[in-house]
């Protein structure tokens, strides 16, 4: 059982059917673009390595797989899903209060913004694979405003989920 349906589900409940995702930092696409496409849906995802998105084309040669640090600006383009799963929080704290500005811009009236990060303010470094691994987070409070501030209604949020793995969650959507 994908650990992450329920919110993928959710996510997926706000949105028109057959309509376009964005999939930031989407890796080899396992789970979460995967799970869309086999919904139906039409994703484009974004990964800085070269690797991961090259997987993502032979799985998925059909979708469009950008290989570029998603910090950086995509063509102009209007997405009615938007999704950084587990991968949101491998910014530091200022890219991703510059990250929102940038969610708006990819937006559209409707759009569903879903994204993980850890459950309170702080910095960490990780390990994946025996390689350091950076981890950040905004206070609950700041992740509010700032998706307020942008456009977006907070839909749900649970911190540490424990149907989900642990992760905490943010559900929002566009309203402009």
């Amino acid at each position: 059982m994908l650990s992450e349906k329920v919110w993928l589900d959710r996510f997926l409940a706000l949105l028109p059917s057959s309509v376009s995702i964005l999939d930031l930092g989407c890796g080899s696409t396992q789970p979460i673009a995967a799970y869309f496409i086999a919904q139906g849906y039409q994703v484009t995802g974004v990964d800085a390595s070269e690797y991961m998105i090259e997987m993502a084309r032979q799985s998925f040669p059909e979708h469009v797989w950008v290989q570029q640090d998603f910090r950086e600006h995509l063509p102009e383009q209007k997405f009615q899903g938007i999704i950084a799963w587990d991968s949101f929080f491998h910014l530091t704290q200022d890219d991703q209060r510059k990250m929102f500005k940038r969610f708006a811009e990819y937006a559209q009236s409707g759009t569903a913004l879903m994204f993980s990060s850890g459950p309170e303010q702080g910095e960490a470094i990780g390990e994946l694979g025996g390689e350091p691994l950076y981890h950040a987070s905004l206070s609950a409070q700041e992740y509010q405003t700032l998706l307020q501030d942008n456009g977006f209604k907070l839909i749900k949020m649970i911190a540490e989920d424990v149907e989900c793995t642990g992760h905490t969650i943010w559900l929002a959507q566009y309203r402009s």
